[in-house]
């Protein structure tokens, strides 16, 4: 790695750690979440009141499934998520309160996000950079 793309790659991921910061202090002040849990609720959104594997949701977070049922516990205490099922059929769905705060966070987070894009370089992948390769 060239250090351009070095530079480059550093730029990014301060980019990311300062938004990443942003999002979590307002989603925390003010809905008790983080941007991981906020993540989470989305993809449960996504499926439209349908119980969600745990696996199928693991995968497209990026967690293990026991990490994943961590982050869970606090989410169904709080009756933002329900789960039912045993050990590999356990499956996730999004409350109706759940809904309710996602659609509030959410829009704190396009109000952050808007806000930072607006202040600094668009948070992209470095394509192109000598030694990066090309996407």
């Amino acid at each position: 790695m060239t250090p351009d793309a070095i530079d480059a790659c550093l730029a990014w991921h301060g980019g990311y750690v300062g938004l990443r910061f942003q999002l979590d202090d307002v989603l925390a002040t003010h809905h008790g979440i983080d941007l991981d849990d906020f993540a989470l609720l989305h993809r449960l959104a996504d499926a439209r009141g349908e119980p969600v594997s745990l696996a199928t949701l693991a995968a497209a977070l990026g967690a293990s499934r026991s990490a994943l049922l961590r982050r869970l516990r606090p989410l169904e205490k709080t009756g933002l998520v329900s789960g039912a099922g045993a050990a590999a059929g356990y499956r996730v769905a999004l409350r109706p309160a759940g809904l309710r705060l996602l659609r509030v966070a959410g829009e704190n987070v396009v109000d952050r996000w808007t806000r930072a894009a607006a202040q600094s370089a668009p948070l992209t992948a470095p394509t192109g950079l000598p030694g990066a390769g090309a996407a």
